[in-house]
């Protein structure tokens, strides 16, 4: 299987850090969130052998082109458009919530203004490259960060200072009432493989359907990424503790040292490696969405050149900057959850579409 697929299944496990779902989770932490966790990776692992195996049916080609072919235009018009603006909502949650983390963490007196013309710049510039080369961007990031990240969670686990009593606290409340919030909190950190709705394009060779095997072991490392960012953060700070930070991770990287490392705060090194799994994150789902909604609007050229994907682009760059003023960092947090929750139906709704589709493609 093409590597550049799991890099894509990578990156959404590790910015579920920065996308809230810790945060979600710790709110339901006695709520029966162990069970809404289990629940929630069984939905994504169900709609991810569905929706990844349909998809290398049809190699080359991208979700667009393969629902314009089998669904009335009317339809696939309406359908793309609002997948589309579903994936700049994706990156626009990314990207508001680490412009808030930096401005809390990095440099509070800098202007949350031009901290969000900044982000944007590099995103933007991204979504607008072509498909190949966000690969190629991802690959680097990956590389460095990846084996990093590894270490602080390594390192976090091992601490003398972490409380695993605080975490049988939570195990103790498995069964309580389960919370649909935290069920698809659970489920983002598996939807990477909705990318193909893009990237499937550059796949042109037959790729073979994904086995069970590997289902289940992207279930188990998804499950151990989810707990981690749950558990950790709740062994650190307690069970009471915990529900005072806003971003419990980046408050618990806070507590952790490098006795012998060339920086002693892992905070400093943990914001590094997040910055570029945000700006890589927000990069890849706005340019899923803009290939998507690209493939529904008319073509707007100036002297030959493509006008339409720069005004979609301008147009999520406004829209965020907006955003940053009118959703403060509360507001931002219930509109996520509820974010969080329609995935849960667009994912479900995207799986019994393209079984529909495959059989209409056999017939």
């Amino acid at each position: 299987m093409n590597r550049y697929f799991h890099y894509l299944v990578i990156l959404n496990m590790l910015a579920n850090v920065v996308a809230l779902v810790p945060k979600v989770l710790i709110e339901h932490r006695l709520n029966g969130v162990v069970v809404s966790i289990f629940i929630g990776v069984a939905l994504s692992l169900l709609f991810f052998y569905v929706f990844a195996n349909s998809m290398f049916k049809f190699p080359g080609k991208g979700e667009p082109e393969i629902i314009k072919a089998y669904t009335p235009k009317w339809f696939a018009s309406s359908y793309l458009f609002i997948i589309g603006i579903f994936y700049f909502i994706a990156a626009g949650i990314i990207l508001l919530t680490f412009i808030d983390i930096t401005l809390r963490f990095i440099n509070p007196d800098m202007s949350s203004l031009y901290t969000a013309f900044l982000f944007l710049s590099i995103v933007c510039a991204g979504a607008l490259m072509k498909t190949e080369k966000t690969l190629y961007a991802l690959e680097i990031i990956l590389v460095i960060s990846l084996p990093l990240i590894l270490g602080i969670f390594l390192k976090s686990l091992f601490n003398p200072y972490l409380s695993w009593d605080s975490m049988k606290v939570i195990v103790q409340h498995s069964f309580d009432s389960i919370s649909i919030e935290s069920v698809g909190a659970a489920s983002y950190s598996f939807v990477g493989f909705y990318y193909l709705a893009i990237y499937n394009r550059l796949f042109t060779e037959k790729v073979k359907p994904i086995k069970i095997r590997y289902i289940l072991l992207i279930g188990i490392v998804g499950t151990v990424n989810i707990f981690t960012s749950l558990m950790i953060p709740i062994g650190y700070n307690g069970v009471d503790g915990i529900g005072d930070f806003n971003y419990p991770w980046f408050s618990t990287a806070d507590a952790i040292r490098m006795e012998f490392g060339f920086i002693e705060r892992v905070l400093f090194i943990f914001l590094l490696l997040y910055i570029g799994i945000s700006i890589i994150s927000a990069t890849i789902s706005s340019h899923t969405g803009l290939e998507i909604i690209k493939s529904v609007l008319p073509s707007f050229k100036w002297k030959n050149r493509e006008l339409m994907p720069i005004i979609v682009i301008l147009l999520f760059s406004m829209v965020t900057i907006l955003a940053q003023y009118y959703l403060p960092q509360g507001k931002l947090y219930e509109f996520t959850k509820i974010f969080f929750i329609g995935l849960l139906g667009v994912g479900m709704f995207k799986t019994f579409l393209m079984i529909w589709i495959v059989r209409r493609a056999k017939k």
